[in-house]
C-alpha cells in the first residue's frame, strides 16, 4: 500500500511539474505565429486599408514582448493570440478593400454587373453555413445559367445578421460564400468562375430585429459579373 502511495505521489509531482513546465515555457510559437500573420497583413496593404486593426496587432505583439522579459508567459500568450486574430482581420479587410475597389473599376471601365440572368440568392439557418434543402433546387437553376452563358463568371457574397462580433461574423460569411461556391463547383461549374468573398454582417436587406429581418441578411449574394475582380 506505501508502494501505491508513493507511486500517485511521484505521478502528481511528474505531472504537476509538467504544466508548470509547459505555462513557464516562452510562447515562441505564438510569437512567430502572430508576427507571421501580421507580416501577410502587411503584404495586403492593411497598414494603410485596415490601419484601426493592424494597428492593434502591433500594439498588443510589443505589449506581449514586454510581457516575455517580465517572465509573465501565460498573459504574453493570450496578448499574441489576439494579436494574430487581429492580423488576420487587418489582412483581410485589406484584401476586401482591393476587391471592392477592383470591382469599381470594372464597372467604371464599362464591364458592369449582368443584369437580368435569372441568377437568385439563397439563404441560410442562424449561425449555420451548410447548404439548406431549399436552395439546393435555386442553386441547380443557377449552375444551369452559368453553363448556358460560359462568358458569365459570378462573384458570391456572404451575408451575416447583425448578431454576433464582426470578426465572427466575417468569418462565417466567407464559410457561408465558400460552401455556396463549392457546391456550385460539384454541380460542374468551374472555380475559376467563381469568387467568394465575405460582407459580414449587415441590415442591406432588411432594417430591423425580427427574425424576418435576420433571415432575410443571412445569405449568399450573387453578382453575375464578365470579369471578376483581381484577387
Amino acid at each position: 500500500m506505501l508502494k501505491y502511495y508513493k507511486f500517485i505521489c511521484i505521478t502528481l509531482l511528474v505531472f504537476t511539474t509538467l504544466i508548470i513546465t509547459g505555462c513557464a515555457k516562452k510562447p515562441a510559437e505564438e510569437l512567430t505565429g502572430a508576427e507571421a500573420s501580421l507580416r501577410a497583413a502587411e503584404e495586403a496593404g492593411a497598414r494603410e486599408l485596415a490601419p484601426e486593426e493592424f494597428r492593434a496587432a502591433e500594439e498588443l505583439i510589443e505589449r506581449a514582448k514586454e510581457l516575455m522579459n517580465q517572465g509573465r508567459h501565460k498573459e504574453a500568450r493570450e496578448l499574441l493570440r489576439q494579436a494574430k486574430i487581429k492580423a488576420d482581420e487587418a489582412r483581410y479587410k485589406a484584401e476586401l478593400a482591393k476587391r471592392d475597389k477592383e470591382l469599381e473599376r470594372l464597372r467604371e471601365e464599362g464591364i458592369p454587373e449582368v443584369a437580368g440572368t435569372g441568377i437568385q440568392d439563397i439563404f441560410f439557418d442562424f449561425d449555420k453555413y451548410n447548404i439548406r434543402p431549399d436552395a439546393i433546387p435555386v442553386l441547380e437553376r443557377n449552375a444551369e445559367i452559368l453553363r448556358n452563358n460560359p462568358d458569365i463568371s459570378v462573384v458570391i457574397e456572404g451575408y451575416c445578421d447583425i448578431r454576433g462580433t464582426e470578426e465572427y461574423n466575417l468569418a462565417l460569411g466567407q464559410r457561408r460564400a465558400d460552401s455556396t461556391k463549392n457546391y456550385l463547383v460539384r454541380l460542374g461549374i468551374s472555380p475559376s468562375r467563381i469568387q467568394a468573398i465575405s460582407r459580414g454582417e449587415t441590415t442591406k436587406w432588411a432594417e430591423g430585429t425580427t427574425e424576418e429581418a435576420y433571415q432575410l441578411n443571412r445569405r449568399a449574394h450573387f453578382i453575375p459579373t464578365r470579369s471578376l475582380p483581381s484577387m
